[in-house]
């Protein structure tokens, strides 16, 4: 037998060259265990034994016929499957485990959903595509999705997602025909977790309605289709019966998630669709409920948000009811799905595929040789300045590596309660090198990571699910383990601290996140994130003085931290100090190199003082090819105020070519076309910006005037009414539904509906007219004269 250092290396799942160091040293580590054999040789996909184990799994459906079916719960732990020990009913995920291979030692990534998304869809970890966490990361074009293996292949693909942090603007969406979305805003719209998130049962019935009409077409191709289901994040808000049947409202949203689960499964075998397909269920992450003192996910990597449940159902009976308990991880699964389908493995790819674990009896050397896999949280470090964790886990055991490097026996306690020794075992140290190396392997060949494009609307839609803070100055690529950092373990109070104060914020309690703010930063001075979330809530509060303090005290500790310098340069333009806020967003610009949001607050200024072309060439520079629609709508607006209408429209277009789903473009070419006398023109792009977002009011009320004046006063009523319910503070709308109601023969409606809009603004000449005016109809001439004289003294506003 050669010893560990002697082994030949082989390559990651007889594809990619990376891993192979790695690869050594866990056999290494496994030796250590009592491990003995050498490692077998794994079959190619194209070989014989690989093929007919896949026979086996597929049944009579062909390789190249197989439907994908991927189900991605978010926040859910593994040990509330009842399939899995818990005394949760999952009755339909535990069907699934019986009718294919239970993983029960399966681990994600990273526990934030997109990057552990785009681990689950690239078969690449984090390291290595670049997307660490939520906020401020896109996954580059660099990294090649399934849905794009799978549809250059001719799979028909389809995603539908439950959460904005999905959203196809993050790049997630690459590869995928359709893809269900639609989590923008109308333009005048407050961002709430309603617009921002939907009931997974939203999402199921796009997917069975895209399903249906395929089969009614009757669709040839194969398909590949992503469910996401968003349910069992917090809040916690499960409906009935599920809610009575729990203590712990999380539990409840977990069975009511499976029993939208079992749905969806109902639906594929009516359609006949379910034996003709590959199903893989599995959670982007589990939640901490207060195990280690986390009470969502994130910041550690314990099992509690690690341990991730996962499936793997073939259509045929080769694998029903097999559980394997060998290291898995969400890199597997593309690997996994391409051997299964007959595809071949791109060298990209640092996971293996599972298909040799698959049948009921699989090569116990197959099961040995597997690595170790990796996992990691670098939110300690981007937002704190702490150290950042990683982890190694194996079949038996896990190392998280911190300045005080934790080691667990995960057979014999589950919780993470025990650390084993490290640094004085021969063991311990074996899984500290091999974690070092697994690193350096995962990171070769990475390519620089992209970042997301913020703009406000973008940023106050992710601050409705919760996520208030943008990273920090700190690099993860230039991640040095070698200097010492604060360990996140002594540090969690902190951080609940923060989290409470994040969670009072989304709940509207801004004075309590303030308290809570200050009380982590008596403790701890240099939380950069408090302090510019201190200056957001100042901000936000219209206290644009204190919010300076605040976000100066925030570069201060890092003098690079975009947050912190947008909020600042947003304090001075509140301030009306104009040449600080345009140095201060200019200097955003130069960090950043793109940043819509500095972009656009660049622009407003310089049309505020009178700059068009200053603002122009600002919008040119930045709305190139694939930027924000956002950008080529501003640039639009800034043409028709200049009086270039046809350019504006141009402008306008390309938005809408951006980012078709918008509303404020259309909204925009309908001014143009009623500006030109265009009704028709004006009037469908009105709809269609109204369609787009219901709650638009100036579509709302634009549209009403028009076909008033095309004479469907029948419709103009209900739109003045829509346009209120969407804005009961707008005064103007107030003054024409009183005006209809005066026209129509209702005169105390019409009263009440103006002295209404008087109420919100009585500095205002129409208000005013239109009250006269009913007055007078009414024979109330002295007081008719009264607000006739008060309009007089108001300007025609």
């Amino acid at each position: 037998m050669q010893s560990p250092v002697e082994a030949s290396p082989r390559r990651f799942s007889g594809k990619a060259p990376t891993l192979r160091a790695a690869a050594v040293l866990v056999a290494a580590v496994l030796l250590a265990s009592g491990g003995c054999s050498e490692p077998a040789a794994v079959d190619s996909p194209e070989s014989g034994s690989r093929g007919a184990a896949r026979g086996s799994l597929l049944g009579s459906v062909p390789a190249d016929r197989l439907h994908v079916v991927l189900i991605t719960i978010d926040t859910l732990r593994a040990d509330r499957l009842s399939c899995l020990g818990s005394d949760v009913e999952t009755p339909h995920l535990d069907r699934l485990a019986a009718d294919g291979v239970l993983f029960t030692n399966a681990s994600t990534t990273v526990p934030f959903t997109l990057p552990a998304h785009s681990s689950i869809l690239t078969g690449t970890y984090p390291p290595f595509h670049g997307v660490r966490e939520n906020v401020g990361y896109f996954l580059g074009e660099q990294n090649r999705t399934l849905g794009e293996i799978l549809g250059a292949e001719g799979w028909q693909t389809a995603g539908f997602v439950s959460a904005f942090v999905l959203d196809a603007r993050w790049g997630i969406a690459r590869g995928f025909e359709h893809y269900f979305d639609d989590f923008d805003l109308a333009a005048f719209d407050d961002p709430n977790l309603g617009s921002v998130q939907r009931p997974g049962s939203e999402t199921i019935a796009a997917a069975t309605s895209w399903l249906r009409e395929r089969e009614a077409r009757e669709e040839e191709r194969p398909f590949f289709l992503w469910l996401h289901l968003f349910d069992p994040h917090d809040p916690y808000t499960p409906p009935e019966p599920f809610r009575s049947r729990y203590a712990h409202p999380y539990d409840a949203e977990v069975a009511y998630t499976d029993a939208l689960v079992g749905g969806f499964l109902d639906e594929l075998e009516a359609l006949g669709l379910l034996q003709q397909s590959l199903v893989v269920a599995t959670a982007d992450h589990g939640e901490g409920l207060g195990d280690h003192g986390e009470a969502f996910h994130g910041y550690f990597v314990y099992d509690s948000t690690v341990h991730v449940p996962l499936i793997v159902r073939p259509p045929g009976p080769g694998a029903a009811g097999a559980r394997r308990s060998e290291a898995v991880s969400h890199v597997d699964l593309v690997p996994t799905i391409l051997d299964l389908v007959g595809l071949e493995i791109p060298a990209s790819v640092q996971g293996q595929s599972l298909l040799p674990l698959l049948g009921q009896t699989p090569d116990p050397a197959v099961a040995e040789e597997r690595p170790g896999v990796y996992a990691e949280s670098f939110y300690p470090l981007l937002h704190y300045g702490w150290a950042p964790l990683r982890s190694l886990r194996t079949a038996s055991h896990k190392l998280i590596e911190s300045p005080t490097p934790e080691l667990f026996d995960l057979a014999a306690d589950p919780g993470e309660l025990r650390s084993l020794e490290v640094e004085r075992s021969a063991f311990g140290r074996d899984m500290a090198r091999s974690l070092r190396t697994l690193a350096l392997e995962i990171e070769e060949g990475a390519a620089v990571s992209d970042s997301a494009d913020l703009d406000e609307q973008t940023l106050a839609q992710l601050r409705a699910l919760g996520y208030l803070a943008g990273p920090g100055g700190e690099s993860a690529t230039a991640y040095d383990p070698d200097i010492l950092r604060t360990d996140p373990k002594e540090k969690i109070g902190l951080h609940r601290l923060l989290m409470r104060a994040q969670a009072r914020v989304s709940a509207g309690d801004e004075e309590r996140a303030a308290q809570l703010l200050r009380e982590a930063l008596e403790e701890d001075p240099a939380l950069l994130d408090a302090h510019q979330l201190l200056g957001n809530l100042a901000l936000a509060a219209g206290r644009a003085a204190e919010a300076a303090g605040h976000f100066t005290r925030a570069l201060a500790l890092d003098d690079r931290h975009k947050p912190s310098l947008f909020g600042l340069a947003s304090a001075h333009r509140e301030l009306g100090r104009v040449d600080d806020a345009l140095l201060g967003f200019r200097r955003l610009l130069d960090l950043a190199g793109q940043d819509s949001k500095a972009t656009l607050a660049i622009a407003d200024l310089e049309m505020e003082r009178g700059q068009p072309a200053a603002a122009e060439a600002i919008l040119r520079r930045a709305a190139q090819p694939g930027a924000p629609a956002l950008l080529f709508n501003r640039l639009g607006e800034v043409l028709a105020l200049d009086r270039r209408p046809e350019e504006a429209r141009r402008a306008f277009e390309r938005a809408l070519a951006e980012k078709p789903g918008l509303a404020q473009p259309h909204f925009n070419l309908a001014v143009l076309a009623e500006g030109q006398g265009d009704l028709h023109t004006a009037r469908g792009h009105y709809e269609q910006a109204i369609r787009n977002a219901p709650r638009h009011y100036q579509a709302l009320f634009n549209l009403a005037r028009l076909v008033g004046q095309l004479g469907d006063s029948d419709r103009e009523r209900q739109l003045l009414e829509d346009t209120l319910v969407a804005n009961p503070d707008f005064a103007i709308g107030h003054f024409f539904l009183g005006k209809w109601w005066m026209d129509h023969g209702d005169l105390t409606r019409a009263e009440e509906t103006t002295r209404a809009g008087l109420a919100l603004n009585a500095d205002t000449r129409l208000g005013w007219f239109v009250l006269a005016d009913i007055l007078e109809r009414r024979g109330q001439r002295r007081e008719a004269a009264e607000s006739l004289a008060r309009g007089r003294e108001h300007s025609a506003g």
